[in-house]
């Protein structure tokens, strides 16, 4: 019996000390990846939600018309871009395609159906800005005969670049002309997201694949894994009690073990945190400046939510296992046995002659 005790203990030691790690790790990413409220946070404080159209500009250069060519760092342009699509209406659809996402991923839809629906934006920025146009040309005088026939003889009308209205061209029919060709450039495609349009192999749509199909049910399994791994936890630690010779050297035992897990946790949460903000942050790259400084913000944000519960289990280990110990401890003296020295009550009972041993024959 002793010995099925040893190998229990044998093999529930180390099975503990794997099971703390385990479920430290696993709650701390679990509690961040499966919360679409932390991820919506995360996403909103890294600022990409402000960037996104200005790297869109940046990348863009120029936008490409039958009346000329507007290029991107055109102020007008700026303006008009922000206007019609702001960070607040890009968080808003984002936020509805992790809502939707989650909604998959929970099993509460068979599949994704977000869109961002960018068709008021794209009117709203061509009438932004085929109305700066038309307010230019509205102050323009009319040209010449020879400047209108330089004009029609060039074969193509420029807008940004006229300085006169040829005849028969109104201020009113050059920016509807404008509005007309920006509303078909394509300058807001890239923005044009939909759970159909996110393709993978063989041009495929992702959610449309089967190795994907079954990633709901998977992540609906590792939200199911904090609460297993505690559950084996607690019970394999109170196994290790049950089987030590007494129950104080027992949790004195795990005791020493949370305590030695949870200084390793916050040894490690320092680490990685000085890790992650030296080594891998500065190596996240992307070809827009902009963009690629709130990317870097989003990795730093998620590494210390992550990190923070590390800090958390780390100083929970530490300060539960200290509390065993000194329980163990206190119980421990409680009970040890005292010896009990049997003295002589006085001076004349030690001097008493005792009673000699009968003698049987």
């Amino acid at each position: 019996m002793d010995i099925l005790r040893r190998i229990g203990l044998f093999i529930l030691s180390p099975l503990f000390i794997t099971l703390l790690f385990a479920t430290a790790f696993d709650i701390g990413f679990v509690r961040t990846a499966t919360h679409p409220a932390t991820v919506k946070h995360l996403i909103s404080e890294s600022g990409i939600y402000n960037s996104l159209i200005p790297n869109l500009l940046q990348q863009t250069k120029s936008i490409d018309t039958p009346v000329g060519n507007f290029s991107t760092s055109d102020p007008a342009i700026e303006k008009a871009a922000n206007q019609a699509v702001s960070p607040q209406y890009i968080q808003q659809n984002a936020e509805i395609a992790i809502d939707n996402i989650y909604q998959w991923l929970d099993g509460q839809v068979a599949q994704p159906t977000f869109k961002f629906d960018l068709t008021t934006p794209r009117n709203t920025f061509a009438e932004s800005l085929s109305a700066s146009v038309g307010q230019r040309l509205a102050g323009l005088p009319a040209c010449t005969n020879s400047q209108s026939l330089q004009i029609l003889q060039s074969g193509q009308l420029n807008v940004n670049t006229i300085s006169c209205l040829p005849k028969g061209v109104s201020a009113e029919s050059a920016a509807d002309s404008v509005k007309a060709s920006l509303e078909s450039s394509g300058f807001l495609d890239k923005l044009d997201l939909s759970a159909s349009s996110i393709k993978g192999q063989n041009n495929q749509p992702v959610f449309e694949q089967s190795k994907v199909k079954n990633v709901p049910k998977q992540y609906q399994l590792a939200k199911k894994t904090p609460f297993i791994l505690s559950m084996l936890t607690i019970l394999t630690g109170l196994s290790i009690v049950f089987l030590s010779n007494t129950w104080q050297k027992g949790l004195r035992h795990v005791g020493i073990n949370l305590v030695a897990i949870g200084l390793i946790l916050l040894i490690f949460s320092y680490v990685l945190n000085r890790v992650v903000s030296t080594k891998v942050v500065p190596k996240v790259q992307n070809n827009n400046a902009i963009l690629q400084q709130d990317m870097r913000n989003l990795a730093t944000d998620i590494f210390q939510q992550i990190d923070k519960n590390y800090w958390y289990f780390g100083g929970l280990y530490t300060v539960l296992g200290a509390g065993s110990i000194v329980t163990g401890e206190v119980f421990r003296r409680r009970t040890r046995p005292v010896q009990i020295e049997t003295q002589p009550t006085s001076k004349l009972e030690a001097d008493k002659p005792r009673p000699a041993a009968k003698k049987f024959s």
